[in-house]
């Protein structure tokens, strides 16, 4: 299994666990409020503060895989690229060459130069097409690795978006049950006097 998924299904089982505590927790008479032992609440809320950076760092490593790919890539293209310019001038060397060692004949001159410049043209022609073919390929790796990047990081958008929703709705349920906490001095005072 890998990283991303063991720390996707770990930051699951968080969510499960908060989700379990609300459903398990106790009602406020008369209202919506939820009673939620803040042990248990910490609790869920210190594992999902462990989790999510291993989730962004998952997230780093794999644009860093990306980039690594990416730059591979570009190099084996240059290499390709610098392969055939290698061959097109031991070609056009091999070429003149035989051109110049048949300078004696006219008929013969003549033939040759025209067998380099067909040769000259058919590497250029190969250098283009092998230089077109790699930056094809550069670029289409390069689209993969980004794609797969969106994707993670907006599935982690996702569940940090829902974690803190969560959190917000909690927050304001405490705030809520706050407010409408009174204290005992203020509830013994507004009771009246027994005679």
């Amino acid at each position: 299994m890998s990283d991303a998924n063991k720390y996707g299904m770990e930051l699951e089982r968080i969510f499960e666990e908060a989700y379990n505590l609300m459903a398990e927790a106790k009602r406020v008479p008369f209202t919506d409020r939820l009673m939620i032992d803040e042990s248990d609440l910490s609790s869920i809320l210190d594992d999902l503060r462990e989790a999510i950076p291993k989730e962004v760092k998952i997230a780093n490593d794999i644009l860093e895989e990306q980039k690594k790919i990416v730059n591979k890539a570009y190099a084996d293209a240059e290499n390709i690229i610098q392969n055939a310019k290698n061959q097109a001038e031991n070609i056009l060397g091999s070429a003149r060459a035989e051109a110049e060692r048949m300078v004696q004949e006219q008929e013969i001159v003549r033939e040759a130069r025209e067998e380099a410049e067909r040769v000259k043209l058919d590497a250029l022609s190969y250098q283009k097409q092998i230089q077109g073919e790699a930056d094809e390929y550069a670029l289409h790796v390069k689209k993969d690795a980004l794609e797969y990047s969106d994707e993670m990081l907006a599935y982690i958008s996702s569940t940090l978006s829902s974690a803190l929703e969560g959190c917000n709705n909690n927050r304001s349920s405490i705030a809520s049950e706050m407010r409408n906490i009174t204290s005992p001095t203020a509830s013994f005072e507004a009771r009246p006097e027994e005679e």
